[in-house]
């Protein structure tokens, strides 16, 4: 999975979506990586060129659920990584953290937690 998370945008997108499963979840040392190649992912996209074309799109759609399940799944070591991206200025980050955190699976994890995400997005 690292040699695709820095492939194409397809293969980034296929590592969130195969990774980002919440069985996959429950020892921690395993969501730590899992949270450090989403990360690096979400990373990713702030140097991409074409924002426009459809392997974008999916990549930004994978990462605007995937995020949510490693969080919910692991919060302790979760929310500080999301926190970060949350503050971002780049519009496709914000809108990717904006999608997860409206995802039922964060409310019931910590719904106090969430809504103060959400005041940072404005």
């Amino acid at each position: 999975m690292g040699e695709w998370s820095r492939g194409t945008l397809l293969e980034r997108r296929a590592v969130v979506a195969a990774l980002c499963e919440p069985g996959l979840f429950r020892e921690r040392a395993h969501a730590s990586r899992v949270l450090d190649i989403v990360d690096d992912i979400t990373g990713s996209i702030l140097i991409e060129r074409d924002r426009r074309s459809e392997a974008f799109r999916v990549l930004r759609k994978g990462l605007a659920y995937g995020w949510s399940v490693a969080v919910a799944a692991q919060p302790s070591i979760g929310k500080p990584r999301m926190r970060r991206w949350i503050r971002s200025q780049d519009a496709d980050v914000r809108w990717i953290m904006r999608q997860n955190l409206e995802k039922k699976r964060l409310l019931r994890m910590d719904e106090a937690w969430v809504r103060a995400q959400m005041e940072v997005l404005g």
